[in-house]
C-alpha cells in the first residue's frame, strides 16, 4: 500500500503526526497499533487513501488480532530495561520511597537541585518518584532550544527539568543558557532540577544555580534494602516471584557498584522476556534465566549483539555509522550519548539509505537499546557505551577521526542556520586535517549530506582564496618584470627564472610541510614516536604554522622510546633488577641493561615463546613452544653460563616464572597444567593440577610461597608450594584469562581477560570476596603488572592502549598508543613502563608524562611560581593542588588542600594564585571568602571577606603587595596582603553590570583590567589604590569577557570573550586607550583566558574548541598566527611559566598538560627520546618522492 501511495516512511510520519519508528513498525507489520492509538492508525490509512469501507475492515482486523494477543494470564513485563521509569510506572518503580518523600518535601518551600552520577535512576526517580506526586506537573529536558520547551508550561504548573546537563552540552548560547535559569527559577509553581554529577562544575558557572547549593539533594548508591526492593518488588506486583538465589546474585553484582542501575533493569528485562518466550509455565524465574542472558554484565551486550546481527551488511555498516554519530567522545572523561534529529539523519538521503536507517532505528528502538520521539533518537542509556564491546571498540578505533567528525557535525549545523556564511566555513589545518579523514572509507559512508556540501564549501571558498592569492603574486611577478625588464635584457633571463624557480619551491616546501604535519597529528594517537618525527620533518621542510604546532604538541604527551631486536623479531619480553630479556622468533635471547644498551646475545635455537628473568637478574630461563626450556646464570651478563635444560612439554608452553630466590621455575602449557621445576635439578617437572583449560600465565607471590595461574577456563589457581593439596580457586570473570599480576606486597593480584575486556583484581587476604573489575579497554586485556608501589595498575589491550589506572582513586591515568596490541608490560621504576607489541618493538614510557591528573572535575586555575618549578592547580572539586613540575614528564604532587564543609568554611571555587615566592597559597570560595595558606606544609589558613558571592578570579600585583578578587557580585577588591597574616581590604572596583571573570594588573601595577559577564571589558587606574578610577570601557564583544591580559610591555591589552576572538587594546598611551579595529579571529570556541609571554608579545589563547593559539603581535595592527596547540577538551586556563619557556593549559578534560614552546629544545628532546629513528619504510610511506632524510640521526 505505501509503494502504491507513492511515500516514503519519512513522509507518511510528517504527514501523520507520528514517530518515524512508530510508522516503520507498523508498516513493516514488526508490532501493531494499540487499540488505543485508533485515531493515530486512522491518519496512517488516511494518508494511504484506504477509504470507509476498508477502513472498518482494517479496524476490525485490529481488534481481533489484539483481543486474540491478551491470552489470559499474559505478564507484563515490570522492568523498563535501559529506559527510565515514567510518570506511567509509578507503581511499578521501588526503592526509592524515602528521597521521593524527601524531595517532595523540600519542593515545598522552593526549588531544588538534584545531582547524581550517570546510571543512579535520578531521571527516574524524578520522572515515576516525584512527578506522579505532584498536582499540574510538567517533564521537560532543556536540548538544544532550552527556551522553546517552556513556552506550553503554565507558570503555575510543577517543573521537572530532567538531564540539566544538557543545557552544557546542546545549547551553544550563553544568553539563551542564562535566560533559560532566569525563566525556570523564577516560577511561581514547584521546580526540581536534575543534574548529572560531572556537570556540577558547570552549574557553579552560573549565578542562579550556584544559589541552590543549599538546597541540593545527591542520589546516592541503594543500601541493599533498596536495591532488594527495586529487583523484588516490580516482579511481585505483576505476580511473579524471584528465587532467592537470583536475588542474592543480582545483589552481589550491582552492590557497590557506581551507574549499575540500568545494567540491572536491562538484565531483569531480559530474563523476564526469556521466561515469558519460554511459555511462562511457572511463576518463578530462576538463576537459569539469568545464566542464559549472560548475567549483569553480558545483558546489554547479548541484547545489542542480538539487533546488530539481525540486520543486512548495508544495515549494519549504517548501524555503525549511526551508533557513532550518537556519541560525543571525550578521551579522559566518559564519552556520553548525544541526541540526533531525524532531519540530521534523513534530510537528502535517497531512498535505499533511507531504508537502511529506517531499519536499523526500528530494530533498535525494538530491542529498547534506542528511544525516539517525533523529532529525534538518542541512546536509551549511556551504559550501552560501556556493557557493548562491539561499541566500544568502534569507539576506541580512530578516536581523533570521531571528534573531527563531531565538530565537522557542529559547525555544518551552525553553518546552515546562519545562512551559509563563508566565515563559518572550516580553513587552515582544520580543514586540511577534516579533508584528510574524510578521504577514508569509513568517513565516506559516515558523511551525511549536510556535512559533505559544508566540507564542499570550504574546499570551494580554499581553492577561490588560493586563486586571488595566485592572481596576487602573478601582479606582483608582472611588477617585477617591469621593473626589472632592463637588467632582464642586461643579465639574461635565467637570473628571472631563477627567481620564479624559488618562490615556486618555497611553497612546494611549504604545502609538503603542512602535508607532513598533518598526518603526523593523524598518526599521533597510534604511533607517537614516529609522528613526533614526523612532526621535526615538518618543520626542516617549512617553519609553518601547522608544522610548529605538531613539533610543540610532541611535547605535552608522553613520549616512548622505541628500540628493535638486532636479530630478528621480538616476540616476548622479561625485566629484572638490572636486566632486560628480550625473546625472538629466530631464536635469540638478547639481554640489554634497563636503560636500553645491549649487553650480551644468547642462542636458545628455537623461536622463543616464553622467558623470565629472576627479580636478581642472576638467571634467565627462555623455552620453546614445544616446552623446551634452558636457564642460563646472567649474573656475569657478559659471560651467560648454562644452568641446565627441562622439558615442559609436550603441549604448547605459554609461559614462565621464576620463584623470589630463583630456585624455581613455574611454566603454564596448553594442557591446563602447570608445572614447577627446581632450577639445575635432574628430576622431570612436578605437576600442579585444577584448570580445565589451557592456562595462560603464571606468577609467585612475593613470599614465595604460592603460585598463581591464568586459565582459559575463566579462573585463577593458587596452590600453596610446599603443599599442592592446599588450593585456592578465584572466580570472577566469565572469560580467558591472559595474564596474571601480583602486587609487590602480595596482598592484591591482577589479571586480564579476554571477551569481557577488563582487567579484574582480587584481595588474597579476602579471595571469596568478587573481584574488582577495571574497564575501558575496547578488546582484549592481553598484560598486565602492577607499579613498584602496588598503586597502579597498567594493562596492555588489543584495541592498541596501554591503560594505567590508580588504584586507589580509581581513575584513569591515561592511555598510551601503540601501532599494534601491546603483550608485555614491565614496570622499570614507578615513573617508567617498558612495553612490548606485536609489531616487534619495546617501548620505554616515562609515566604520566607532562601531564596534572587527579582533579575531580574541570580545572579553572593554573599558576607558576618565581621559580617556574612549582604549578598551584585550582579546579571546581574544592581542591587546591601544588605540583612540583620541575621534570614535567615526572610530576610529583606536592601538596594537596581541600576545605571542610562541615567546619564552616565553604567550599573553594577553583580560583586559585601562588605569591612569587611560593610561600603563600591564595584560594577563592563559593560564598566570597579568600583563604590565604601561609608558610610550609600544613599551612594555617587565614581567610578574608573579599566578596559576598563566588569568588571567579584571583591575581596579585607585580610587586606582590595587592591580591585583586573578581567576583559573581560585580565587583573587583583589592586587598593589602603586605602583612600576610593581617589580609584587608583597601577599595572596591565597581562598573560592571555583571559577574567579573578574568582580571590582571598592568605589569608595572598601575592599571587594572577586568573581564565581565555583561560583555565589556573595563580599565581602571589604580596608581592610587584607595582611590581607583576608571579609565575606560571597552564594548564590542558578542557575549560575555572571560579572560584579561597585559603584554610584558605593558603597550597592549587583550580582552578574550565567549564570541571566540580576542580583542587587542592599545594602552601605550594610558590616557587615551585605543581598541584596534580588527579582533584576533580563529578559534572556534570561547575563550576563557589569556596569557602573555613574559618577555616577548606572544599572546596564548586558550579555547573550549579544545586548543591554545599562539599569535606574535610585534605589532598590534598585524598579528601574525604562530600555531595551535591540541588539548582533550574544552581549555578554561593557561599560563607561561616565568621564564617563558613552558606553557600550561588546563579545562574540561580534569588535567593540566604542559608544553616546551622552545621548537629547538622539543626537537632535541624529541630526538633524545625516540630511540629508533624513523625507518626508510616509514619515511617512503609518510613523506613519498622525498628523499630519505631522517630528521633524528
Amino acid at each position: 500500500m505505501r509503494k502504491a501511495a507513492g511515500k516514503s516512511l519519512r513522509s507518511l510520519a510528517s504527514e501523520c503526526d507520528l514517530p518515524f519508528t512508530t510508522i516503520s513498525g507498523w508498516c513493516k507489520g514488526r508490532h501493531l497499533p494499540q487499540l488505543s492509538m485508533q485515531r493515530e492508525f486512522g491518519r496512517l490509512l488516511d494518508a494511504l487513501g484506504v477509504d470507509g469501507a476498508g477502513r472498518s475492515q482494517w479496524f476490525e482486523v485490529l481488534t481481533r488480532v489484539r483481543q486474540a494477543a491478551r491470552r489470559a494470564g499474559s505478564v507484563v513485563n515490570p522492568y523498563r530495561g535501559l529506559r527510565a521509569f515514567e510518570s506511567d510506572d509509578a507503581d511499578l518503580f521501588f526503592g526509592r520511597e524515602e528521597l521521593t518523600a524527601e524531595l517532595v518535601t523540600a519542593l515545598g518551600t522552593g526549588p531544588v537541585l538534584v545531582v547524581g552520577p550517570s546510571g543512579s535512576g535520578k531521571s527516574s526517580l524524578l520522572r515515576a518518584g516525584v512527578a506522579p506526586r505532584l498536582d499540574r506537573v510538567v517533564v521537560i529536558t532543556p536540548t538544544a532550544e532550552p527556551l522553546r520547551q517552556l513556552y506550553d508550561v503554565p507558570e503555575d504548573a510543577a517543573l521537572v527539568v530532567d538531564q540539566l546537563e544538557e543545557l552544557f552540552t546542546l545549547c551553544a548560547e550563553q544568553r539563551d543558557r542564562d535566560a533559560f535559569l532566569g525563566s525556570v527559577l523564577c516560577r511561581t509553581g514547584a521546580v526540581v532540577l536534575g543534574l548529572r554529577a560531572d556537570f556540577y562544575s558547570h552549574a557553579l558557572r552560573h549565578p542562579e544555580l550556584v544559589s541552590l547549593a543549599e538546597r541540593q539533594v545527591l542520589v546516592t548508591l541503594m543500601n541493599e534494602d533498596q536495591l532488594h526492593r527495586a529487583i523484588v518488588e516490580p516482579a511481585r506486583s505483576v505476580g511473579l516471584d524471584l528465587e532467592p538465589g537470583l536475588v542474592q546474585l543480582l545483589l552481589q553484582e550491582t552492590m557497590q557498584q557506581s551507574g549499575g542501575l540500568p545494567l540491572l533493569s536491562h538484565t531483569l528485562h531480559s530474563i523476564v522476556e526469556l521466561w515469558r518466550e519460554n511459555g511462562a509455565a511457572k511463576r518463578t524465574i530462576g538463576v537459569d534465566h539469568y545464566q542464559r542472558v549472560g548475567g549483569v554484565r553480558g545483558a546489554i551486550a547479548r541484547t545489542a549483539d542480538a539487533a546488530y546481527e539481525s540486520l543486512t551488511a548495508d544495515q549494519r555498516t549504517a548501524a555503525r555509522n549511526l551508533l557513532l554519530r550518537m556519541v560525543r567522545v571525550d578521551d579522559t572523561a566518559a564519552d556520553t550519548r548525544r541526541r540526533v534529529t531525524f532531519d540530521e539523519l534523513f534530510v537528502q538521503r535517497d531512498e535505499l539509505d533511507a531504508d537502511d536507517i529506517g531499519e536499523v532505528l526500528e530494530v533498535f528502538v525494538a530491542h529498547r537499546l534506542f528511544t525516539a520521539d517525533r523529532q529525534t533518537v538518542e541512546i536509551s542509556h549511556e551504559a550501552l557505551l560501556t556493557a557493548w564491546p562491539r561499541l566500544r571498540e568502534w569507539l576506541a578505533h580512530d578516536r581523533v577521526g570521531h571528534h573531527l567528525h563531531g565538530r565537522l557535525t557542529a559547525a555544518a549545523q551552525s553553518w546552515k542556520d546562519n545562512g551559509c556564511r563563508d566565515e563559518d566555513l572550516f580553513h587552515g589545518g582544520t580543514l586540511v586535517a577534516t579533508l584528510e579523514w574524510s578521504k577514508s572509507p569509513g568517513p565516506q559512508d559516515a558523511l551525511n549530506p549536510l556535512e559533505r556540501e559544508f566540507l564542499n564549501a570550504s574546499v570551494k571558498r580554499r581553492d577561490a582564496q588560493r586563486a586571488t592569492e595566485r592572481r596576487r603574486v602573478r601582479r606582483v611577478y608582472q611588477l617585477i618584470t617591469i621593473a626589472v625588464v632592463l637588467l632582464l635584457v642586461a643579465s639574461g633571463i635565467g637570473l628571472y627564472a631563477r627567481q620564479v624557480s624559488v618562490v615556486a619551491a618555497e611553497d612546494n616546501r611549504k604545502a609538503l610541510s603542512r602535508e607532513i604535519a598533518a598526518k603526523a597529528d593523524r598518526l599521533r594517537d597510534k604511533d607517537p614516536a614516529l609522528a613526533a618525527q614526523l612532526t621535526l620533518a615538518a618543520y626542516q621542510f617549512a617553519e609553518t604554522p601547522e608544522a610548529r604546532s605538531a613539533v610543540l604538541d610532541s611535547s605535552a604527551r608522553p613520549l616512548p622510546g622505541r628500540l628493535s631486536a638486532r636479530n630478528g623479531t621480538a616476540q616476548v619480553m622479561a625485566a629484572g633488577a638490572a636486566l632486560v630479556a628480550i625473546g625472538t622468533d629466530t631464536g635469540q635471547v638478547e639481554l640489554w641493561t634497563r636503560g636500553g644498551q645491549p649487553v650480551a646475545d644468547l642462542t636458545a635455537g628455537h623461536p622463543v615463546a616464553a622467558i623470565a628473568l629472576s627479580a636478581d637478574s642472576a638467571l634467565l630461563a627462555a623455552g620453546s613452544e614445544t616446552g623446551a626450556v634452558t636457564v642460563w646464570r646472567v649474573s656475569d651478563p657478559k659471560r651467560p653460563v648454562m644452568v641446565g635444560t627441562a622439558g615442559f612439554g609436550p603441549s604448547r608452553l605459554f609461559s614462565l616464572a621464576f620463584s623470589p630466590d630463583g630456585r624455581l621455575l613455574a611454566a603454564g602449557s596448553g594442557d591446563a597444567m602447570v608445572r614447577t621445576w627446581p632450577v639445575g635439578g635432574a628430576e622431570a617437572p612436578s605437576v600442579l593440577s585444577g584448570p580445565t583449560q589451557a592456562v595462560k600465565d603464571v606468577a609467585f607471590t612475593p613470599d614465595g610461597q604460592r603460585i598463581a595461574a591464568g586459565s582459559d577456563d575463566a579462573t585463577v589457581h593458587l596452590w600453596r608450594v610446599t603443599a599442592p593439596q592446599d588450593h585456592v580457586v578465584l572466580r570472577g570473570p566469565t572469560s580467558r584469562i591472559f595474564a596474571i599480576a601480583i602486587a609487590s606486597d602480595g596482598k592484591t593480584l591482577a589479571v586480564g581477560t579476554a571477551a569481557e575486556h577488563s582487567a579484574f583484581t582480587w584481595t588474597l587476604d579476602d579471595p571469596a570476596r568478587p573481584p574488582r573489575r577495571w574497564t575501558g579497554p575496547a578488546s582484549w586485556v592481553n598484560t598486565v603488572a602492577f607499579s613498584p608501589d602496588g598503586t597502579k595498575l597498567a594493562g596492555g589491550s588489543s584495541d592498541g592502549l596501554l591503560w594505567h589506572w590508580d588504584l586507589e582513586t580509581s581513575e584513569v591515568l591515561g592511555k598510551l598508543p601503540h601501532p599494534k596490541p601491546p603483550t608485555a608490560i614491565e614496570y622499570l621504576d614507578r615513573h617508567t613502563l617498558l612495553t612490548l607489541a606485536t609489531d616487534g618493538f619495546t617501548r620505554t614510557w616515562t609515566v604520566p608524562g607532562p601531564m596534572l591528573t587527579g582533579a575531580g572535575t574541570q580545572v579553572y586555575s593554573a599558576n607558576f611560581d618565581v621559580s617556574g618549578n612549582r604549578l598551584l592547580v585550582g579546579a571546581g572539586d574544592n581542591s587546591l593542588r601544588l605540583w612540583d613540575v620541575s621534570d614535567p614528564n615526572r610530576p610529583v604532587l606536592a601538596e594537596e588542600k581541600t576545605v571542610n564543609e562541615q567546619s564552616g568554611a565553604s567550599a573553594l571555587s577553583g580560583a586559585s594564585t601562588v605569591t612569587s615566592d611560593g610561600v603563600m597559597l591564595i584560594s577563592g570560595s563559593l560564598d566570597g571568602t579568600v583563604t590565604l595558606w601561609h608558610g610550609k606544609p600544613p599551612r594555617q589558613p587565614v581567610r578574608v571577606s573579599a566578596a559576598t558571592a563566588t569568588v571567579q578570579a584571583l591575581v596579585i600585583s607585580p610587586d606582590g603587595t595587592t591580591l585583586a578578587v573578581g567576583s559573581d557580585d560585580k565587583t573587583v577588591r583589592l586587598v593589602d596582603i603586605t602583612d600576610r597574616m593581617r589580609p584587608k581590604l583597601v577599595s572596591t572596583l565597581e562598573a560592571s553590570t555583571s559577574i567579573v571573570y578574568g582580571v590582571r594588573f598592568s605589569p608595572d601595577g598601575m592599571l587594572l583590567a577586568a573581564g565581565s559577564a555583561d560583555g565589556k571589558g573595563y580599565l581602571w587606574d589604580i596608581a592610587d589604590k584607595t582611590r581607583p578610577s576608571l579609565r575606560a570601557t571597552i564594548t564590542g564583544f558578542g557575549g560575555p569577557v572571560y579572560a584579561a591580559a597585559f603584554s610584558s610591555d605593558g603597550a597592549v591589552l587583550a580582552f578574550g570573550s565567549s564570541d571566540y576572538s580576542v580583542r587587542l587594546v592599545d594602552v601605550s598611551r594610558r590616557d587615551e586607550p585605543r581598541t584596534l579595529p580588527t579582533p584576533l579571529i580563529g578559534p572556534v570556541g570561547e575563550v576563557y583566558e589569556l596569557a602573555f609571554h613574559p618577555h616577548t608579545r606572544q599572546l596564548a589563547v586558550s579555547s573550549t574548541d579544545r586548543t591554545v593559539w599562539l599569535w606574535e603581535i610585534q605589532n598590534p595592527e598585524r598579528p601574525i598566527h604562530l600555531g595551535t596547540l591540541s588539548a582533550l577538551d574544552g581549555l578554561l586556563t593557561v599560563a607561561f611559566s616565568p621564564d617563558g619557556r613552558r606553557l600550561v593549559a588546563g579545562g574540561r578534560d580534569r588535567t593540566v598538560r604542559l608544553w616546551n614552546i622552545d621548537v629547538a629544545a622539543t626537537s632535541r628532546w624529541v630526538c633524545e627520546t625516540v630511540g629508533k629513528p624513523i625507518t626508510p619504510t616509514e619515511w617512503a610511506q609518510f613523506v613519498p618522492g622525498e628523499p630519505y632524510r631522517p630528521p633524528c640521526r
